[in-house]
């Protein structure tokens, strides 16, 4: 396989198609209020600002935006830890934690319309696909992270 080839073919995909695999990008990477749900969900306690930083894989300015939006909305609260003031400790409310099974719900109802349309062998070759690509670019972070 040439790879130069087929990056440029991806590329012009990309080009063509950008308003459509935008959409399942989004479907896929769901980023954002639903992602923070989630992942405050799964942690079943409170986090840090940092380590909820670091498991969005976003900026620090768009996760204290995202919990701005999410503090107005009454899905979290945040407070000073005890131990050190400088940290702050997050946690779902009982909105956000019904929030969250709506955000799971409706990710799933996504993902369902997604591979439904694909067929079970390419829903298959996509997830083994996605898994593989994310697993190389974790490597490839840890790579140059030290």
């Amino acid at each position: 396989m040439n790879y130069y080839e087929a990056a440029e073919e991806l590329i012009r995909t990309q080009i063509m198609y950008s308003k459509q695999l935008c959409k399942i990008a989004d479907i896929i990477s769901s980023r954002g209020e639903d992602l923070a749900l989630l992942v405050l969900h799964n942690r079943n306690d409170s986090v840090y600002a940092g380590e909820f930083t670091t498991a969005l894989g976003l900026t620090t300015g768009r996760v204290a935006n995202l919990l701005k939006q999410m503090e107005r909305k009454g899905d979290i609260t945040r407070v000073p830890d005890t131990e050190d003031r400088r940290k702050t400790r997050i946690s779902l409310t009982e909105t956000g934690v019904r929030h969250a099974h709506e955000a799971y719900d409706r990710m799933l109802k996504d993902y369902v319309w997604l591979l439904e349309g694909l067929g079970e062998q390419d829903s298959q070759q996509l997830i083994r696909v996605l898994k593989q690509g994310a697993e190389l670019l974790h490597q490839h972070e840890t790579l140059f992270e030290k």
